[in-house]
Formats: structure tokens, sequence, C-alpha cells
């Protein structure tokens, strides 16, 4: 659906902005349940978690827009809006434009994520403010795909308790669960027992216990390590001691290794075996917004398709912001998936890394005087659910 309003165009699936209309706008009315949002005063360094609905915005600004000490960033967002003016020297603000999100009814991000096409796309899952967690999938086999035991597992953690519910790589239940000495069978996409729960101890005489794919014990051998080295770092607490060699294992969701390692004060991208991968690697203290997707993406998930990844990986193993195919440049989230459109090789720099846990999406585009220095009116169109 298109509507024609002077010099903007909507459609429910792009948002254009003219300079013009990023200067002053009159409250024309628009017939698809749009929402006007006029704001005074705009802190845009506060985070909404509101799912957006809302594909992508785009506003024609240039660099004779800009303000003195300002220049046009292609992939500097105002508001979810690409491009946008931005400071020449301080934080830039990396938002971009981003991808399409799936919302629930309450305005929360549903737990499943899509990127990309049926061919290399994959789904991702998501806790409620759209941040991604364990469990991913082909896009063209995601059909069943729920994530339910990621999202709860989630929730758990940020309620600041320690679960070991076991999530597939898909982020469903495993028909085993085991959590606080109690062990039961679960259904997959709910997590909803099938049958009475028994002491972990009883574990075996469950239906859904079976030697091959559970073993001995409950934890794998990264929760094990993990338990272990607690107790280790409990002892020599108790005793005024302490070993910095220890290493620092971080765990998934179904119990493997997570993917970075600490051993000696260095960070590791590792396989799901803890194995490490490649020469990825930087200095622990360095290591903040380390997510190795790069890594793990051209040395597993990949391969285990038969396919190649194409983009180059930093040093620690994330997605390189910039990437270019001959003489075409684009930039990637942290998933490695283009963020926008291709632009020519003097934009590169303007490609800003998107953090491991930003948000999937955006649309929630506010209205009245930036601290860009001009004013500014956007409407937005929600999409209607029936």
């Amino acid at each position: 659906m298109e509507v024609a309003n002077g010099p903007r165009l909507y459609k429910t699936d792009k948002i254009v902005i003219t300079r013009r209309e990023m200067r002053t706008r009159s409250t024309d009315m628009i017939y698809c349940h749009c929402i006007v949002l006029i704001v005074v005063s705009l802190l845009v360094s506060k985070t909404v978690s509101q799912c957006d609905v809302a594909q992508v915005c785009f506003a024609d600004v240039t660099d004779a827009d800009c303000l003195p000490g300002q220049s046009m960033v292609p992939n500097g967002g105002i508001f979810g809006c690409c491009p946008g003016c931005q400071p020449t020297s301080g934080v830039v603000d990396d938002s971009g434009c981003k991808a399409p999100a799936s919302c629930l009814p309450n305005g929360r991000y549903a737990p499943v994520q899509c990127k990309g096409d049926i061919f290399t796309g994959r789904c991702f899952c998501s806790d409620e403010h759209g941040i991604r967690i364990f469990g991913q999938m082909w896009r063209n086999e995601a059909s069943d795909m729920t994530c339910a035991c990621s999202r709860r597992r989630a929730e758990i953690e940020a309620a600041g308790r320690h679960s070991t519910l076991h999530c597939t790589p898909s982020g469903d239940y495993e028909h085993l669960q085991c959590d606080e000495g109690l062990c039961w069978c679960a259904e997959s996409k709910t997590g909803q027992p099938t049958v009475t729960p028994v002491t972990e101890t009883d574990m075996t005489r469950l239906p859904c216990y079976t030697t091959y794919s559970v073993g001995e014990q409950y934890l794998r051998r990264c929760e094990s390590l993990v338990h272990a080295m607690a107790e280790i770092h409990k002892e020599q607490s108790d005793h005024g001691t302490s070993f910095l060699g220890n290493p620092t294992a971080f765990c998934d969701y179904d119990g493997s290794y997570g993917p970075y390692q600490i051993i000696n004060s260095i960070a590791y991208c590792t396989g799901r075996d803890g194995q490490i991968l490649g020469s990825w690697q930087v200095m622990s203290s360095e290591m903040t917004g380390m997510n190795c997707n790069c890594a793990r993406d051209s040395s597993i998930y990949f391969p285990d398709k038969g396919m190649v990844v194409t983009e180059t990986c930093t040093a620690n193993g994330n997605y390189q912001a910039n990437q270019n195919v001959g003489d075409v440049y684009y930039c990637v989230d942290s998933d490695g998936y283009p963020t926008r459109a291709d632009w020519s090789g003097q934009v590169t720099s303007a490609c800003h890394p998107t953090p491991a846990g930003r948000p999937l999406s955006a649309h929630a585009l506010p209205s009245g005087t930036g601290d860009l220095g001009y004013e500014f009116t956007i409407e937005y169109c929600k999409q209607s659910r029936r």
C-alpha cells in the first residue's frame, strides 16, 4: 500500500523522509493506523525495548544539511533512519538501519528473529528486547522453530538465577530436563512436563532417558568444568589463595562450550567441543564485544552446509563491519548480514560495528527537536494485525 502526500512516500515496509520534512512538517492525516510522535525534548541515548514493525526508514540527508562540526554518515541513523548527520568527533550513533523484526502483540520482540534470504538467511533466538541469544537455524529449515527454551533460560538468568535447562541448537527444549535436583521429560516446543518429575538420582528411570543421548550424568563436559572450577575457586578463597592460570569456561544453553574461552588471560574463539578455532584471539582485557560469530560461521556453520563465508573477520572473530567484493563496498551487522545498500569506496569508514546484543530491528521514529540541531516531525504507520 502506498499513500502519496506531498514529497513524502509511505509504504508499509519502508519510510522515506525528505530534508524539508525533517525540519518542519504539518501533522497531515494518514489512514493506516498512522501514529504521530511529537517530542519536544528527546535524549537519543535512551534505549527502548518495544519491538518495531516498520522495516526500513531512509532519509535523503546530504552533507549540505549537516551543521558545522558534523558530517553525513551513511550508516549513522537518526532514530533508525539512514543516513544521518553525526559529529565529526566523539561517539557515533551506530544504530544504523536495521533489519525487519517479528513482534508480539504486547510490543515485545518475538522469540524468533530472521535475517537474510531463503538460501543463506538464518533465524536466531532473541530475548524480549531483541537481543540475540543461543539458538539458530537456517531460514529454509526454521518453520517449526520456537526458541521457547532459550527464551525461558534467558528470562531465568536475567532474574539472577542459575539454570541447567538444556536447549537444542535451535532453541527448543530437549526431551530430558533436570534443574534444582529434579528431572522430568518435557515437550520440546513448550517445556511442559509429560511425566511426574523424579529426583536426579532416578533420572535413568524416565522414559525419555537414553544412555546414548544423555550418558551417566545430566551435566555436560563444559557445565561440569564450570562447576568444578567454581568449587576450586571456593576452596582457594576459603584458604586465602588464588591461582590466576585457571581457565574460564563459558557454556551455551545446550551444555556445549560457548563461542569463546579464556586461557592464561587470552580469549580464544572456540567450537562447541571447546577446541580453539583458527587464530582468532585477543587479550581478555580487550574482549569487550567479542562474539566470535564470524569465526564460528567460517569454521562450523557454513562448512556444515557446504558453503563458504566470504566476509572478513576481525582478530577477535567478529564480523568486520565494512566489507567489499571488488569495487562494491557494504556494511554488515554482527551476524554478517548487510545493513544497507552498496556504496562507493569513499564511505567504508562510515561502517560502525553493531554490538552482538543490538536489537534486530527498529521503527520507533520519534519527532521533535533532536540533539542534531534541527527540528523535524516523523510519522509512521503500524501494520494491521488481524
